[in-house]
């Protein structure tokens, strides 16, 4: 899927690379940034010897317009997915609260989706996660500073709101030479217009799960590019490497980086990037394996 995986963001890329991406060169100093909109990256020391790389997105303050509406949030489970012949094949359904696709919002604008995001435990309740190449990508001149969230979307519908995304923290290995055993970020994010809700008292959760093992029983979500719905289906994780987990699953396709491999007890046990940026053939995918360096980015990010 690697082909596949970086041509959704090159075609993102060819229509709004000059107003989406901005240069990551800021100025960077030890300790953990303070939230503010605009600063520069912030390069921070955490546990495990961990360098955690802290950006205040540009375009914190947007208030985009879109074309979404209000309506009823799914209420399906995620699907199993359909086996025919040994393969297994990803479900259309019509989404759950604590995943959605990640938008590009250009001139006030929301754009086409591109990768997939979910909410994950914090102690400020709007908290995310995602690739790390969804939000830093060289190929693209760095950051993307305008990124929207829209939780459990389907059929133009925004059951939940549109939420923007404000600071992101990744590990220095992604931020510097794009690590693939780092691909991984998380965001804050507020609710476009304003509002006291937290994204996480209106969606739930999932708990981010350090050191999860490589065998895992997993349910994932992923947006297909452009998609109207996403598509789930039910698998297991094995070990690709000691720094990466993989599943099968055919149909997880372009718009699929960011997904979350979600365990039972609502625990987060992957996000779907890493190795060749989420995989390089259509059944086959893989996940950063969450240990001590990407706990210590998170730890960072919730607070």
């Amino acid at each position: 899927m690697t082909s596949r995986r970086r041509g959704v963001i090159v075609l993102v890329a060819v229509v709004l690379l000059t107003a989406a991406c901005k240069s990551g060169s800021g100025t960077k100093s030890s300790g953990r940034g303070v939230d503010g909109g605009g600063q520069a990256a912030v390069e921070s020391v955490a546990p495990a010897a961990s360098t955690v790389v802290t950006h205040h997105l540009s375009g914190a303050g947007d208030n985009p317009h879109t074309l979404f509406h209000g309506g009823p949030a799914g209420t399906d489970p995620i699907p199993s997915g359909s086996a025919a012949n040994g393969k297994l094949t990803a479900q259309s359904f019509d989404g759950i609260p604590k995943a959605g696709p990640l938008f590009l919002g250009v001139g006030g604008v929301a754009s086409a989706h591109y990768c997939t995001a979910s909410v994950v435990h914090s102690a400020s309740g709007n908290l995310i996660a995602t690739a790390g190449h969804c939000v830093r990508n060289k190929l693209f001149g760095g950051w993307l500073d305008h990124i929207l969230f829209v939780p459990g979307y389907h059929d133009d519908i925004a059951p939940y709101g549109v939420w923007v995304a404000t600071t992101a923290y990744l590990d220095s290995r992604w931020v510097d030479s794009q690590n693939e055993d780092a691909d991984i970020a998380f965001l804050t994010v507020r609710k476009a217009g304003g509002g006291s809700q937290t994204l996480e008292s209106v969606t739930g959760s999932s708990t981010f799960t350090p050191s999860p093992g490589y065998s895992n029983a997993v349910s994932v979500v992923s947006y297909p590019l452009t998609a109207k719905r996403p598509v789930g289906c039910a698998t297991t994780t094995a070990e690709f490497r000691a720094t990466q987990l993989r599943l099968d699953c055919s149909g997880l396709p372009e718009g699929a980086s960011g997904s979350p491999f979600l365990a039972s007890g609502n625990r987060l046990v992957g996000i779907l990037g890493g190795y060749q940026q989420g995989g390089s053939s259509a059944d086959t995918s893989y996940s950063v394996y969450l240990d001590e360096r990407v706990a210590a980015v998170y730890q960072v990010g919730a607070g």
